[in-house]
């Protein structure tokens, strides 16, 4: 029990760490360079690292502050989708299950009504390809309004999935 405490410590100090800022701030000098095109794609890659890794362990952490970034930019829901099912299909040649942290960090309601579609097919995705495959969901940073959406919503989870889910304050 302690180490798995101190892994979500871990964790959780990872998502304070800088890379997030440096990643936004090589993204607002490219919106102000010539080679805008030329070096999107670039950007574009690293922000995608951001948002979905594959830790040595297998958990997969995934950062809505890169999803926010990658938003800034145009980008195909299809190509980030296809990113993470790689990520879970990677953590599950490992493992029977996967481990999932979801750091929430600037995530409001105007964003949740705007990446809607988004979240729907994800969430059907991850439904249809991965049913009984998510061992426990960790979610951290979560915004007032997100927990009171949790809360509402959480009477549509079924109760074995709402189980794998923790909120870490």
């Amino acid at each position: 029990m302690l180490a798995q405490i101190n892994k979500l410590d871990t964790i959780k100090n990872d998502f304070l760490c800088e890379d997030y800022l440096k990643c936004k701030n090589k993204l607002i000098s490219i919106y102000h360079s010539k080679n805008y095109d030329k070096n999107i794609s670039i950007i574009f890659d690293e922000t995608l690292c951001g948002l979905c890794k594959l830790k040595e362990d297998n958990d997969i952490i995934l950062d809505y502050r890169y999803f926010k970034l990658l938003s800034s930019i145009k980008f195909d829901y299809e190509i980030i989708i296809a990113y993470i099912v790689d990520k879970i299909n990677k953590s599950l040649n490992v493992n029977k299950q996967f481990v999932v942290h979801v750091c929430m960090k600037s995530l409001n309601l105007i964003d949740i009504e705007k990446n809607y579609s988004f979240i729907r097919k994800m969430s059907e995705i991850l439904k249809t390809l991965f049913p009984d495959k998510l061992e426990k969901c960790f979610i951290y940073n979560a915004p007032i309004v997100f927990s009171q959406l949790f809360n509402m919503l959480s009477v549509f989870i079924d109760k074995k999935t709402l189980e794998k889910i923790q909120i870490i304050e």
